[in-house]
């Protein structure tokens, strides 16, 4: 029995190995393709796929469309039967399959054919690259493989519904010992397409004053139609973070030093017209109070050291004033 689990458990860490190792042997570039594109038109472009593994791999490519899940820009990839006239069937490849070497480069071209009836606003569709046919993934384990994908944007012109609100505005705490405060801006997509929000994040202190500006989106995330996208951003004097104990939050303090109550104000702007969403407002405190303690201790070791200073001057002039008086 022993034996069996110490094997199962060997077998299984090679799987995942292999497995991982496979996912990172491939890299593409771009990440994410926009394209903006009329109906009856179409749209090229390259891909340039890097074979990092130590052997050739004979690669295929397959499309698939995708929805908008969650809120920090997840994908939720849609069956062949429920998109039979989407994206995929748009995208042409001077070859579905190729063989890559080692360590070798090879640029791909594509092009997308916009039918004329095709419906304005968002179409999205991922392009993997995998080293297993589709016909060898459908129902046999063998088939299973990573895949390297690229996102595609993809907005068809014409009449688009673009609208959108915020959700919500928060900070992650309402009291810091230190920096950096992380803002979260959510925002909900009520249109047909898809956008890149744009603006500023001020941050006021207690007298008014700014003392930081940074971008609303830092990612340039994407907000899919009927959806809800998390945009996170934050506010630091330095990136440097030290972990561990109290003088690690010590040198943070340091480090990231702000001192009351301060406020974040976000403005953004969204979709073709740049439409401006309601600014948005958080306060929160910042209150080093591992400096302060240190403060303070300097000040009390400050005032014993005085007060024995003036205790010894007053001794000595006791002293020499007997010794006078004798």
């Amino acid at each position: 029995m022993k034996l069996f689990k110490y094997s199962f458990f060997a077998v299984l860490l090679f799987v995942l190995f292999g497995f991982i190792q496979n996912a990172s042997a491939l890299t593409v570039s771009p990440v994410v393709v926009d394209h903006e594109v009329a109906p009856g038109m179409r749209a090229t472009g390259t891909i340039m796929v890097t074979n990092e593994s130590k052997g050739p791999e004979t690669l295929y490519i397959s499309v698939q469309s995708f929805v908008a899940q969650g809120e920090e820009g997840e994908q939720r990839y849609l069956d062949e039967e429920v998109d039979v006239n989407g994206l995929p069937q748009w995208f042409r490849f001077n070859e579905k399959s190729f063989v890559l070497e080692a360590g070798k480069s090879k640029e791909l071209e594509y092009t997308l054919n916009i039918p004329a009836n095709a419906e304005p606003g968002g179409h999205y569709a991922s392009v993997f690259f995998t080293n297993t046919p589709d016909t060898a993934e459908e129902g046999s384990n063998l088939g299973i493989s990573a895949k390297t994908g690229i996102v595609f944007l993809i907005r068809v012109s014409g009449e688009v519904n673009e609208k959108a609100t915020i959700e919500s505005f928060t900070v992650n705490k309402s009291a810091f010992s230190s920096l950096p405060a992380m803002m979260s801006l959510r925002i909900r997509n009520h249109g047909s397409v898809h956008f890149r929000p744009t603006g500023t994040l001020t941050v006021r202190n207690m007298w008014g004053g700014i003392v930081a500006r940074v971008p609303a989106n830092p990612k340039k995330g994407a907000v899919l139609p009927n959806s809800v996208r998390r945009l996170d951003t934050w506010w630091a004097k330095s990136t440097d973070i030290a972990t561990g104990g109290f003088m690690a939050g010590l040198t943070n303090e340091w480090r990231n030093f702000a001192l009351g109550k301060y406020t974040a104000t976000v403005d953004v702007k969204y979709g073709s017209t740049n439409t401006a969403l309601e600014a948005q407002t958080v306060s929160f405190w910042v209150i080093p109070w591992r400096m302060g303690l240190v403060l303070l201790l300097i000040i009390i070791v400050l005032f014993l050291i005085m007060k024995m200073y003036n205790r010894a001057i007053v001794s000595s002039a006791i002293s020499k004033n007997t010794k006078r008086k004798k």
